[in-house]
């Protein structure tokens, strides 16, 4: 399945089984196109590790960064820490592939499984009686991956709230308003059609929404 677009990734779309190959089974290879990012997913090798599938959305992390990509600095990240669904540690390495104007059209990301590694490390430490180290801690530097915008919203009122059970009614004003907060934060709003989905989810009206998002740029 090849979903169509303006910009030709036939050859990237080649490079990812190629790539796949060449890395092996715990190696994901990963083709976006920005055209849909709801559906950004056109091409995945070994996409058990992180699964997901062709048609997923782009993830959290590319948005926070899709802004500065063609303008400063080189257009990849090396080396980062993404977190497939069941929370298992990759080693992520994204590339930001732009036009001939320098606009970004996809992203080629290479997810490497570095779980047995961590394991391996783990066992060397309590042979060699080394303390743990202390865990890494979530920030905006790490990839989480979801399999829809809905998810990505409800992963931040969970976050917001400290709670995976709370009814979206109990939600207070400010609980609404920190949690349109986190999103735009995470660029989430670049998302065609994230105004009405977050209105949704949220039991608001669009218009609060644009409301919520207004009074966070006055700040």
């Amino acid at each position: 399945m090849i979903i169509s677009s303006d910009f030709d990734f036939s050859s990237y779309i080649q490079l990812v089984d190629f790539l796949g190959a060449c890395f092996g089974e715990n190696t994901e290879v990963v083709l976006y196109d920005f055209r849909d990012i709801n559906h950004s997913i056109i091409a995945i090798h070994n996409g058990h590790i992180s699964g997901r599938t062709i048609g997923d959305p782009l993830t959290s992390f590319a948005l926070s960064k899709l802004k500065d990509k063609g303008k400063e600095g080189p257009p990849y990240y090396l080396n980062y820490l993404g977190l497939s669904k069941n929370n298992t540690s990759l080693k992520s390495n994204s590339f930001f592939i732009l036009d001939k104007n320098g606009n970004p059209k996809g992203m080629l990301s290479i997810n490497i499984d570095v779980s047995k590694y961590q394991q391996a490390a783990e066992l060397l430490q309590k042979l060699a009686f080394i303390p743990n180290v202390k865990p890494i801690e979530k920030d905006n530097n790490i990839e989480a991956f979801h399999s829809s915008p809905r998810d990505m919203i409800q992963g931040i009122i969970n976050e917001v709230t400290n709670s995976g059970e709370i009814s979206i009614d109990r939600l207070s004003v400010e609980e609404k308003v920190e949690i349109v907060k986190r999103l735009n934060m995470e660029k989430f709003f670049l998302i065609k059609g994230a105004v009405s989905e977050v209105s949704e989810v949220l039991g608001i009206s669009e218009a609060t929404v644009y409301r919520y998002l207004s009074k966070i740029k006055r700040v």
